[in-house]
């Protein structure tokens, strides 16, 4: 960092000092966000497993994962219990027809499915007390993991989600006769979002009273919010006086750690829920005098609208004008 470009470049727009991040920059890592939106923190000092929320891990976890989990829990719990079964005595139970041992460890390990299912074909069934209280405790247990996979499915099924999809570059595009900051944001999933809104702020390291302090500033934009995220949504910042990067230079925007913190809200009308989704462009992830290709066309016969997702973070770099956003030099 050059001490000499903090010390003479001071932001004119008035600090945001609700982002829920530090000031401090030495405690904090060089980015607040990671690439999918999450916040780029660690937590230690307490023990794994009083950080784990087994069930916040179940319901947002992906589809595959939770379903391996279940399964194997399932499949590990029925061998647990045929091996009880088998350590018991086969002879425990009628209805056996398995003469060799490994026949008898099947017939076991599918009498605890059909225990556990509550199924009880009746084929076979356990004699004397010892070999029942286990059948019915695995029965009991059965009910209980069924219940708990009901209610986490509903849950993943209940829980709204944002899919929108960001741009993977913010852009410094020519605007109306200046310059703006801008990115894309569309909705991939095929539901409505409404009354979407649009809040960015911009972190910056600052070199004030001989230390590196790092300061927030809300991004004035020039539409915070759309009635519907139908098509895709250039989200635009102009760069006039009032901007913190006014006459920002890509050298001083890496040397000041700039980061752009996007929060995005809007109502998901199959739920009736408002959701949430965040991004961050880093300084590292902005391009300087580029143009977004176009998101969306007619269809062939005319009478639809096509968003074309895959192209959503295109855009054409146009021939270099100057240093500054704003044809000056700081």
């Amino acid at each position: 960092m050059a001490k000499s470009v903090f010390q003479r470049f001071r932001p004119s727009a008035k600090e945001f000092t609700d982002s829920g991040f530090s000031n401090q920059v030495g405690s904090q890592g060089n980015r607040l966000l990671k690439e999918d939106g999450t916040f780029n923190i660690k937590r230690t000092g307490r023990h794994y497993l009083q950080q784990l929320s087994i069930a916040h891990e179940l319901i947002t976890m992906p589809w595959v994962t939770f379903l391996l989990i279940v399964n194997g829990f399932y499949i590990i719990t029925n061998l647990l219990f045929a091996a009880v079964y088998y350590i018991i005595g086969m002879d425990q139970f009628m209805g056996m027809n398995g003469v060799s041992e490994w026949d008898q460890f099947k017939e076991a390990f599918f009498f605890s499915a059909q225990t556990i299912t509550t199924v009880g074909y009746g084929r076979i069934n356990p004699m004397g007390l010892l070999p029942n209280l286990i059948a019915s405790f695995e029965a009991l247990l059965g009910l209980m993991f069924f219940a708990i996979i009901t209610g986490l499915i509903y849950g993943r099924f209940s829980r709204p989600v944002a899919r929108l999809i960001f741009s993977d570059k913010g852009l410094i595009s020519p605007y109306k006769d200046n310059t703006a900051f801008m990115f894309r944001v569309a909705n991939s999933k095929t539901n409505d979002m409404a009354e979407v809104e649009a809040q960015v702020l911009l972190g910056l390291v600052l070199f004030e009273e001989g230390k590196f302090i790092r300061r927030y500033y809300g991004l004035d934009l020039e539409r915070k919010s759309v009635n519907a995220l139908a098509l895709t949504w250039t989200v635009v910042h102009p760069i006039d006086e009032k901007s913190p990067i006014y006459n920002l230079t890509p050298q001083m925007m890496e040397e000041h750690e700039a980061e752009f913190l996007v929060s995005i809200k809007g109502v998901d009308t199959t739920f009736s829920q408002t959701v949430y989704s965040r991004h961050s462009y880093h300084f590292t992830d902005v391009v300087w005098n580029a143009k977004f290709k176009p998101g969306f066309k007619r269809s062939e016969n005319g009478r639809q609208t096509i968003i074309e997702l895959d192209q959503l973070s295109d855009f054409d770099v146009l021939e270099p004008k100057t240093e500054s956003v704003h044809d000056k030099t700081v």
